[in-house]
């Protein structure tokens, strides 16, 4: 009996270490865990800060890149309106004329039609010079708030922009667990 219960001591024993030693591992899983919490939550804080440290120059140039981004959407709803076209000669009013005076009428429509087709293109091309230009100038500035914000650390997604101009805590954290990934 003596041997069965030093046996059975023996893994009461052996029992009781692996218990402890499982309890220790979880303990340590634990530690580990409340210790990279308390890293993340010092990164989240230091992101707010910097958040409302930038505010002024986020703001500024969230609102260049909205702005642009209306005006280009404006400038692609424009249409082009034509110059007014010459009238063409009243049939009525024609037949009172000779067809001499007809004719006549007819050549002078004909070429204050050929003006205005003139005239109707030129003023044409130069809107759309116009258009162009102002469309290269909106899409650099755009691009320009964008690189401003890039450089900020405030991604391109309407959803980091809407955290950075709040500085959301919420928001922050879920974009910058999005951007870790």
């Amino acid at each position: 009996m003596g041997h069965r219960a030093g046996a059975g001591l023996v893994a009461a024993t052996l029992l009781a270490l692996g218990l402890v030693g499982c309890d220790g591992a979880e303990r340590q899983r634990r530690e580990q865990a409340a210790r990279e919490q308390a890293a993340a939550e010092r990164q989240l804080d230091a992101l707010v800060s910097r958040c409302r440290r930038q505010q002024p120059a986020v703001q500024q140039h969230l609102q260049a890149f909205s702005n642009s981004g209306a005006a280009l959407s404006r400038l692609n709803e424009r249409r082009y309106v034509p110059l007014p076209r010459p009238a063409a000669p009243d049939p009525a009013v024609l037949a009172r004329f000779t067809r001499d005076d007809q004719e006549l009428e007819q050549e002078r429509y004909a070429n204050a039609l050929a003006s205005w087709r003139e005239a109707n293109g030129a003023e044409r091309r130069r809107w759309e010079a116009q258009q162009e230009a102002r469309r290269q100038e909106l899409t650099a500035r755009q691009s320009g708030a964008r690189a401003a914000l890039a450089q900020l650390g405030v991604a391109a997604t309407p959803e980091a922009q809407g955290a950075w101009s709040r500085c959301d805590r919420a928001q922050l954290s879920a974009i910058s667990e999005g951007t870790a990934r």
